[in-house]
């Protein structure tokens, strides 16, 4: 009979550790998908920022494009602004993992930068045409946005 107890005691003692092993683990397991959920949850706040970033950027060069075919040449603010938004989702698409936002945010600024340059030397017609090119990269910017690849190696995987 004591046997039986000291027996049933280690049991009990064997229940308890693997209770504890158990506990750990799946405290282990809800702080990973607690950390996992928090990247989600950032990477997704970060997705909604470029977005309207993006849109706004894209608000104001077509504020730049009506002013220049209405033959204003003044359009230095509204490409600047545009410029920092498209800086800002640079930023963002960095530090998010993005590379093709990234690449598409720096292609769109370059065409700003000869936008700018071309209102400077009175050429509507070359500021127009920047803007048309930077209104695509904006184009496949948001696309790319939408579409959430999971890697700045989207290109190969085409």
């Amino acid at each position: 009979m004591t046997r039986l107890r000291e027996r049933i005691t280690e049991l009990e003692q064997e229940v308890q550790e693997r209770d504890a092993v158990a506990t750990e683990r799946t405290q282990s397991v809800q702080s990973q998908v607690d950390v996992h959920e928090q990247r989600a949850y950032e990477a997704e706040r970060f997705r909604q920022q470029r977005l309207a970033r993006i849109q706004s950027a894209g608000q104001w060069m077509l504020a730049a494009d009506q002013a220049l075919e209405q033959g204003e040449l003044g359009v230095d603010n509204a490409l600047n602004t545009a410029d920092q938004d498209f800086s800002v989702v640079e930023e963002t698409a960095s530090s998010d993992g993005q590379g093709m936002v990234v690449v598409h945010s720096q292609r769109a600024r370059a065409q700003i930068a000869l936008a700018r340059d071309a209102a400077g030397r009175r050429d509507v017609y070359a500021a127009r045409i920047a803007l048309q090119a930077a209104g695509e990269e904006l184009r496949l910017m948001r696309a790319t946005t939408l579409e959430r690849p999971g890697s700045s190696n989207a290109l190969l995987n085409r």
